[in-house]
């Protein structure tokens, strides 16, 4: 008698998957590391709104910044002088209106200079007053 032979199913060739999870794990690593993580820094602002008070203008300090320089009550000063200036004035033992310090910026200020000046104001203890440049000329 012979013998049947079974015929014996061949299985469907397999992917290695072994190593994917390993590569997967190694691309994270790497990203992780080759990302710099840098911490944003910046300050709110809120633009004022109302009518303009002269007589109120005309006692609060200012701070300029036109181009390349910086002006504190009509003085050119460096951001230290400014610091200076600002700790004279107690803005931290003031209250209400007497902390605001007008802030105006015209012509082409970079904004390290502009961020500076805001920061500086603020460390003071002042109340930031943005002054708008009219363009309509009048």
């Amino acid at each position: 008698m012979a013998k049947k032979q079974k015929r014996q199913k061949k299985e469907a060739p397999e992917i290695p998957v072994n190593s994917f999870a390993d590569v997967a794990f190694l691309l994270i690593i790497f990203f992780i590391i080759a990302t710099t993580m840098e911490r944003m820094t910046g300050a709110m602002t809120d633009m004022p709104t109302g009518e303009q008070n002269e007589q109120a203008q005309d006692k609060t300090p200012t701070v300029q910044l036109h181009d390349q320089s910086i002006t504190f009550q009509d003085q050119r000063v460096t951001i230290p002088e400014l610091r200076a200036e600002l700790a004279k004035l107690n803005l931290h033992e003031r209250e209400g209106e007497d902390k605001i310090i007008a802030f105006e910026a015209t012509g082409e200020v970079e904004y390290q200079d502009y961020f500076d000046a805001m920061c500086t104001i603020s460390a003071a203890g002042g109340i930031i007053a943005l002054i708008k440049e009219d363009k309509s000329g009048s």
